[in-house]
């Protein structure tokens, strides 16, 4: 059997994280950016090595994504200049993650070292410092030292001259270069508008459509997650918040012809391992738990088990048959929610995909899992 030898995600984790130093990899790029690294320049390419103490810049109309050790995933817009101050995920370690934002726009989405300690993630400007409380947000900087923070999930603090500012879901800060603090709602143009300026236009889904409203309930605050995923247009989400579909993007798409490696395994059985989260939930279903994914591949089919395994039965489950291609759609057991499943790594070891939960009739969760075999795929 032939196997494709192709960068992603999974392997640039697993095999080439391994180095003191190495902290994240480029897993998008759109135009050109150097790596400042010591007194070198390195021209940054798609799946190259990012260090700690590493500067980025971004030339105009550019724009990469970064995936961290933990995680945590970071893209940077045009004419940036990002670095990374300090950075630590290491086992029987405290975590620290500290950047730095000279100019320009970044937008994240927090991993483990925002849910276990997010005291230690921060980012520095010339104006302010931003931490976090398990959140996903937005800051945009200029040289003259003016700052937009936008809060897309949670809580941010934003200190500025001794003084801390909350800003919660669905509002930004905005510091002008004079000193002016204003905390205000965005609307959902205004939040698109942000995004065009600074990290170029958004190709949107038939699905898709924006409104304008302000992300606020009439009767307390929403709690659903505010642009953090999208649709590549083939129903599984992404955490990928470059928000472009270009060539030069490491995901479960590109990774796998859409025939041969699966369906060409002699093996019985195999078993992967991984965690899922909901992207919005109403049920009872936890917000986050784990993911168990047994394949027969004697009878072609697989079940996929996605909830709190530390109880006497996982939530729920999704029945998958003709596992015979490197995607796969399964059928909620005990409702009609769907998963889709899509293998990827060098040999299929790896999965990615998303799901819906049905609860009383009625979809109650979105979410998207992932997981991986150690198991030898033959």
């Amino acid at each position: 059997m032939k196997f494709i030898k192709l960068l992603t995600i999974t392997t640039l984790f697993l095999a080439t994280l391994t180095h003191a130093d190495i902290v994240a990899t480029i897993t998008a790029l759109s135009g050109k950016a150097t790596i400042e690294r010591n007194s070198q320049k390195i021209v940054a390419t798609l799946g190259i090595k990012v260090h700690d103490n590493d500067n980025i810049i971004t030339a105009d109309n550019s724009k990469l994504q970064l995936i961290f050790k933990d995680e945590t995933i970071i893209s940077i817009g045009k004419n940036s200049h990002f670095s990374i101050k300090e950075y630590l995920f290491e086992e029987n370690q405290e975590p620290v993650a500290k950047f730095g934002m000279l100019r320009g726009a970044m937008r994240t989405i927090t991993g483990k070292i925002g849910k276990i300690a997010p005291q230690k993630f921060t980012v520095t400007t010339k104006t302010a410092t931003i931490g976090i409380r398990g959140t996903n947000f937005s800051v945009i900087t200029s040289p003259d030292g003016s700052l937009q923070a936008y809060c897309t999930y949670g809580k941010i603090n934003v200190t500025f001259n001794n003084k801390e500012y909350i800003v919660k879901q669905g509002f930004f800060v905005d510091i002008s270069n004079d000193g002016r603090v204003q905390t205000k709602a965005f609307s959902a143009k205004e939040l698109k508008n942000m995004r065009k300026q600074n990290f170029g236009s958004n190709r949107q889904t038939k699905n898709s459509g924006t409104k304008e409203y302000t992300f606020l309930e009439q009767k307390g605050e929403n709690t659903k997650q505010i642009d953090v995923d999208f649709h590549d247009g083939s129903s599984v989400v992404f955490k990928n918040i470059t928000e472009t579909n270009s060539d030069n993007i490491l995901d479960a798409q590109n990774t796998l012809t859409l025939d041969g490696t699966i369906a060409d395994y002699s093996m019985s059985n195999a078993l992967y391992y991984g965690s899922y989260s909901t992207v919005s939930n109403t049920g009872s279903l936890p917000a986050n738990g784990d993911t168990k994914l047994a394949i027969d591949f004697s009878n072609d089919s697989a079940l996929l088990e996605i909830g709190s395994f530390a109880e006497p039965e996982p939530k729920t489950a999704y029945q998958f048959s003709n596992v015979n291609a490197n995607s796969i759609t399964g059928q909620q057991i005990d409702g009609n929610g769907v998963a889709n499943n899509f293998f990827y790594g060098p040999t299929g070891n790896s999965v990615k995909g998303d799901f819906t939960y049905e609860e009383n009739s009625k979809i109650t969760a979105n979410g998207v899992y992932s997981a991986e075999t150690f198991q030898e795929l033959r």
